[in-house]
């Protein structure tokens, strides 16, 4: 097996750090007292989110930081989390434009998710996951 280069450990610190900001954003926005303190955009999302769409959510985030933890142990079941998130952004993403438009962040997230998934196939072909 092939030695990963050095950016691969920053690539995939970075694809947990972010991943797991979702997370803490998703345990959030599961507490009522603290989405009732939030700007009412944010209260408007969260509160016209169906089950499905908040499932995908959790999906989404905790799915990206377990791929991102498989990468950082670098095996190749990586990708398959991480194209697990990917779609489940995907229909985060698509229900959130439907409910309020086009969102800065909504791009981010699906573009992160993206490159993410991107970089795991390229690795896997790579030789640098098992």
């Amino acid at each position: 097996m092939a030695k990963p280069h050095f950016s691969f450990w920053i690539i995939a610190g970075l694809g947990l750090v972010w991943n797991l900001m979702g997370c803490l954003n998703f345990i959030t926005q599961m507490n009522a007292d603290a989405v009732a303190k939030m700007p009412e955009l944010y209260q408007l999302i969260i509160s016209s989110r169906p089950l499905w769409a908040t499932l995908a959510f959790g999906l989404a985030v905790f799915g990206g930081a377990v791929g991102c933890i498989l990468l950082l142990l670098r095996r190749d079941m990586a990708r398959i989390a991480l194209l697990v998130s990917l779609v489940a952004i995907l229909l985060t993403v698509g229900q959130t434009i439907s409910a309020v438009g086009l969102a800065p962040s909504t791009i981010l997230a699906l573009l992160v998710g993206a490159a993410l998934f991107w970089y795991s196939s390229i690795v896997y072909r790579a030789g640098w996951l098992r």
